[in-house]
Parts: C-alpha cells; structure tokens; sequence
C-alpha cells in the first residue's frame, strides 16, 4: 500500500515548539544504520558527479544525517541497540499532484505476550526486550521515489542537503526521511478502513485481531473513549469521522495537556488515515500527513512525547545538543510492507 503526497505551501503565522536536532557535540544514543539495497549505479549508489562528490554519496549523507538526528534522539535499553533500516531508491510513480514521495514501516510486528493482543513494531520490540529478538533481519524499511524531477513532478527535485536550505522547487531529503524513520520505529496504527484491526490469520474464527503500540494510545475524540474498546462499527465511524485523537500522557504534556488531534478523513486514504497527526490543526509538524515547503530538519517535542508514549526511552540532552527553533515542516509518510507476528 503506497500513498499519494500531496505538496502545501504553508503560509500565515509560524507556530513554535520545542525540536531536537543533531549537533556536533551531541552523544548518539542508539545506532540506527542503513542497509543500502540499490545496485552500483541507481539510488544510493548512483555514480553520477554531484556536489564534488557522487550523487549516490549526496544521498547517503542527508540520510545517514537523518538516522543520526533519530539516534541522538533515544536512549538505548541495552548494551549494543542498533536499528538497521533497508534504504533504497525506487520507480513509485505518482502524479504533479500526487508525488508519491516515500514508503517506508517496519518489518515486522512482534508479540512479547502470547495472552495480551498488544504487539509492537520490530525495532521497538527490541528495545522493550532488551534484545535484538531477529538479529539476523532489518528492522524496517524506506524507499525513496527515483521518479521525483524525473517523469513525477518534473518542477521540483530532490534537494540532499543538510543545512535546511531547500528552495521552493525542490523537496527536502533530510526531513522527508526523517518521517519515514519515524513509521519504521511505530508510528503507525494497525487499524483497517472497516474499523477492525490486524488479523494474522484471516478465516481462522478463533484467533483475535491484534493492534500494536500506536493504536494502544488513540481514542475518540469526541468523548475520550479508548479506541480499542468500542465496537467495530463505533470504530469505523470515528476513524472516517475526524473523530480521534491521541492520549499518550507525554504527548499531550507536549500539547499544552491537550489530546492530539489525528487524521482522520471521511474517505479512508490507505497508508495516510489514523497513522499522521491531523494536517489542519499539525500542518508544521513532522508527522502530519502531507509535505510541506519549508522545515527545521528536527524532531519536535510532540514528536518524542508520542515515541516516548509508545515505550521508547528519549535521550537526556546535554547542553548545547539540542535547540529551540520555529516551524515550518514537511511530512511524507508511511507503508506496511508485511503485517505478520512473533512471539518471543
């Protein structure tokens, strides 16, 4: 399941916040790492000059920048954590007005209870475990699309730089991977169009459908019931209903104690609907569901609070590691390329 981007140009007042953005000086926490899937030649590994350089090494560079910025972010459980994202340049298609900018999500979702429905995305998992449970295998994925200035959306580029200079025409790498990270650690739901959540083995009556760590904290918005515990009927209403937001305690002290609202559209949009904060009331924000021009290559603190909410542990920033800055943000979003389970 791909989904389409649309481009905002934002406009109007700025809103501010807190964002976390690497600095020489600050301490990775985890090691989150690429595993580059292009062949000599195409994507990351493309051998056309750029920059002094390689177009493949301008490439590497903005998103190693980003996977740092995410390190630098968390707190490791246990000695060693790494996380190994597959990366890749692909044909995605799309249209001038729908660039499909990226897919990405995790490899896998993991059960570390075999009596509790709750499972988690891989990488997460791990650091709950204290383990890498599949030491062998990535943790997610993220591919980019190669069409981008090429056959989809020809006035714009890709632009690969890490001092947030993008111009108008061009879409900013960093923080669009940035995003992409951000699904592949769990900020995605398993929640379908219908209202039901993932079934591991579908016609198997006995069996129970599963939701993971980002459905665990949405509720309805319109009386702060638990998702999870309503009806499936209820549930379908409020997911195409612009009716849910989420309740995640670190994350609404992050929102002025408020819930966060979540997109939630009357037509169902696969891969984009309930999985990105609300773009009406979160256009600036990294996780809200369509890009926008102009943005801090950062992580905002409603950000962390959500990851943080769903069991990760946020990195204490040293002095000088981290700044305050305004927003203007980008999102792209997400992909489940598998949706299957492990009990450990």
């Amino acid at each position: 399941m791909c989904r389409s981007y649309r481009q905002h140009l934002t406009c109007g007042a700025l809103a501010a916040c807190l964002w976390f953005m690497a600095s020489p000086d600050a301490k990775a926490g985890i090691v989150i790492q690429a595993n580059y899937q292009d062949a000599v030649g195409e994507g990351f590994n493309d051998q056309s000059a750029y920059n002094g350089s390689t177009l493949g090494e301008a490439r590497k560079n903005a998103f190693e920048f980003a996977l740092n910025i995410w390190g630098n972010a968390l707190a490791p459980s246990y000695a060693g954590e790494k996380i190994t994202i597959d990366a890749q340049f692909n044909s995605l298609g799309g249209t001038s007005v729908s660039p499909i900018l990226a897919q990405s999500g995790a490899s896998d979702f993991i059960s570390v209870n075999s009596s509790n429905p709750l499972v988690y995305s891989e990488a997460l998992a791990n650091h709950l475990q204290g383990v890498d449970i599949n030491p062998t295998t990535s943790e997610g994925f993220a591919t980019f699309n190669s069409d981008i200035g090429v056959s989809v959306d020809t006035s714009k580029s890709w632009y690969y730089g890490t001092d947030d200079l993008a111009a108008a025409n061009e879409y900013d790498f960093v923080t669009a991977a940035l995003h992409e990270i951000g699904h592949v650690l769990g900020f995605e739901g398993l929640i379908n169009s219908d209202g039901s959540y993932y079934d591991p083995t579908p016609g198997d009556a006995s069996d129970q459908d599963l939701f993971n760590q980002y459905d665990y904290y949405v509720v309805r918005s319109s009386d702060q019931a638990i998702l999870r515990n309503l009806s499936q009927a209820d549930r379908e209403q409020a997911i195409a209903g612009d009716n849910i937001s989420w309740a995640g305690a670190q994350a609404m002290a992050a929102n002025g104690g408020a819930p966060l609202k979540l997109h939630a559209p009357s037509t169902w949009k696969d891969g984009s609907s309930y999985s990105h904060l609300d773009e009406a009331t979160f256009q600036f924000e990294l996780m809200s569901p369509d890009y926008n021009d102009g943005t801090q290559q950062a992580l905002s603190a409603l950000t962390i609070g959500m990851m943080v909410d769903m069991g990760w542990t946020s990195a204490v920033p040293e002095p000088g590691a981290f700044a305050v800055f305004s927003i203007l943000a980008i999102s792209t979003g997400l992909i489940r390329r598998r949706r299957k389970t492990h009990a450990v």
